[in-house]
């Protein structure tokens, strides 16, 4: 396992983390709570020390995972986690609308958190998906800054999601607030906020995520198959529609270079010098295992880089151009 340059707790990151998000969330792996705290500890004996969760994640079962498989390595492992997504609330018979960022539940989910892992501290924390007008409040921010003050979180950053407004929210946080941390959605199919966020003059750190990308640059990934499958219901997503469309223009990554589109992608990710982790979709042992060899392998070579932002900008220019007539 190769480890980057962004650490937490005097932890550098493993280059490929852990999503709970494929343990806890319905229609991903598997059901059987054994299995999944035995792939996670298979992780960790593979290298990884990065794990990604969220409270919404099956209303905290993730979190309970974490604690469960991880509790006696706990000091030996950054776990970062999200909050916004308000599960309690309906259970309490009050007012809500699906989001939570009022200082008092921030304060009350962060505790949560802490119990179901089982720590007395996050290493990252995230708001989680935010809208722009939820970023503009002061009371988020210090709220924030208040538990970084106690010590019951060490970072805290941002979870984007596919609103247009994302690239101005992201620009917002780095140049208003100073928030250096950003946990988005990366791949070669979707390059545009990580690219803005890289060019910015600032010491951004991205974890990325959807780094296969809906499971388009997966190698078991085939069009017809898909066209069949319950998968093609994204096709509503307006993210998805757009790089589903794109993505035959990476073809050319197995039909004239030969190369695994599944071990490029991740690569890709990693390569980038503002991602400190990526995120691919962990669901059993064998992926998990090919993921950690793509790990182990240098980043992509710099002509290969520089030819896929080619295919990318000539797309992106050609939809312009289409969206113009």
């Amino acid at each position: 396992m190769r480890y980057s340059d962004f650490s937490v707790n005097n932890i550098d990151l493993s280059v490929i983390g852990f999503p709970l998000w494929t343990l806890a969330t319905k229609g991903w792996g598997t059901e059987d709570p054994d299995i999944a705290k035995y792939l996670l500890q298979q992780a960790f004996e593979q290298g990884i020390n990065f794990y990604d969760t969220a409270d919404s994640y099956g209303k905290g079962y993730g979190e309970e995972l974490l604690k469960e498989a991880l509790s006696p390595v706990r000091h030996e492992i950054v776990i970062s986690t999200k909050f916004g997504h308000d599960f309690y609330s309906p259970q309490l018979n009050v007012d809500w609308d699906g989001k939570n960022f009022d200082p008092a539940y921030i304060a009350y989910a962060c505790e949560q958190s802490l119990h179901r892992i089982g720590t007395d501290y996050l290493d990252m924390y995230f708001v989680h998906y935010p809208s722009y007008a939820e970023v503009e409040n002061d009371d988020l921010y210090e709220t924030l800054e208040k538990l970084v003050d106690s010590g019951k979180i060490l970072n805290f950053g941002i979870a984007t999601d596919d609103r247009q407004e994302a690239v101005d929210i992201a620009t917002l946080l780095a140049f208003e607030r100073e928030v250096d941390l950003f946990h988005s959605p990366f791949s070669l199919l979707e390059q545009d906020l990580v690219d803005i966020l890289s060019r910015m003059e600032k010491n951004i750190s991205v974890i990325a995520r959807r780094v296969h990308s809906f499971g388009l640059l997966e190698e078991s990934y085939d069009p017809k198959i898909f066209k069949e499958s319950n998968s093609s219901y994204q096709r509503n997503n307006p993210v998805f529609s757009r790089v589903l469309e794109m993505r035959p223009n990476f073809d050319f990554l197995f039909e004239d270079l030969e190369e695994n589109v599944s071990d490029v992608a991740l690569r890709f990710a990693i390569t980038n010098k503002n991602v400190g982790s990526t995120l691919p979709n962990i669901t059993n042992l064998v992926n998990l295992e090919q993921y950690c060899l793509s790990a182990d392998k240098p980043d992509l070579d710099i002509d290969l880089i520089g030819l896929i932002g080619e295919v990318y900008t000539d797309q992106k220019e050609k939809e312009s151009e289409e969206e113009k007539e």
